[in-house]
């Protein structure tokens, strides 16, 4: 019989999120040429977009390590296109990365992705809160920048700066060394501050709840199919099988009951026949 195999189902999480940070990336590139940005601005997306070619490195190396087939991963499944992605001046190709997702969400569809998130909770979770602090810390830095720049008293001047503040808001830690001096700089701490606080409490409470509730019981039953076009038609095939089985089986047993009811009238005639001549 067909199972369902959980390494598909972590493979479509780890997809999501890498088609997330690919988006992210192509973002941060269409950003980095807008006019009037502040210098230690842009320099902000630059340090963002290291680390994200570092997760592009890891998610290449891991593809290509685990791929069935190298072969057919790197020359028919674009896997020449996540190499070139991780040199920063072809971060284009990162495009590719995003048409694989989009052909998995559209393969599985919209309802396939709720249950994905609602069965895998604590994992989905993880990988949203990689996503929204490199998110957060991103934009609130790049923000605190641009609006901490012209005045005279600020002390958030750098990238190193802004990104050392945004990360130590969001972790609530808060050491007082750099601060916005400005309302709109003031404003964007606002949405650092509680962004980052809802976050992780969201985080904490899902970590929280998985470890103090109690085993689940498997719900995938070994008989179940899995998810995709090929293994629905071979479990089509299977069950056309056992119909077929099944038909063959029932006239069998109309075939006996029909032999037996003659046994039995015969032998009933007969027992007659001896009467008679008594």
């Amino acid at each position: 019989m067909i199972h369902i195999r959980r390494r598909d189902e972590l493979d479509f999480g780890y997809e999501l999120f890498i088609a997330a940070v690919s988006i992210l990336s192509v973002f941060n590139m269409v950003i980095s040429y807008i006019p009037g940005v502040v210098l230690d601005a842009i320099n902000v997306i630059f340090i963002i977009n290291t680390v994200l070619t570092l997760l592009f490195i890891y998610d290449f190396c891991f593809r290509f390590a685990t791929a069935p087939s190298r072969p057919h991963y790197f020359f028919r499944n674009y896997g020449w296109a996540d190499l070139l992605a991780v040199i920063p001046m072809f971060r284009i190709f990162r495009l590719f990365r995003i048409y694989k997702a989009y052909r998995v969400v559209h393969k599985y569809g919209a309802r396939y992705i709720v249950t994905y998130l609602s069965r895998n909770r604590a994992q989905s979770a993880f990988y949203i809160l990689v996503l929204m602090v490199i998110l957060i810390i991103e934009s609130g830095a790049f923000l605190v920048l641009q609006a901490e720049h012209a005045s005279p008293d600020a002390n958030i001047i750098t990238a190193s700066d802004a990104i050392w503040w945004a990360y130590v808001s969001i972790t609530t830690v808060g050491y007082g060394d750099r601060f916005p001096v400005t309302p709109a700089g003031r404003m964007v701490g606002i949405l650092v501050l509680t962004t980052g606080v809802a976050v992780f409490a969201t985080f904490a409470g899902l970590i929280s709840s998985k470890l103090l509730a109690p085993p689940e019981k498997e719900d995938e039953s070994p008989e179940q199919p899995t998810v995709g076009e090929d293994q629905a038609a071979r479990y089509l095939v299977e069950m056309k099988q056992l119909i077929t089985e099944r038909e063959m089986l029932e006239r069998e047993i109309t075939s006996r009951v029909a032999k037996l009811e003659q046994l039995l009238e015969k032998g009933q005639y007969q027992s007659g026949d001896d009467g008679e001549d008594d």
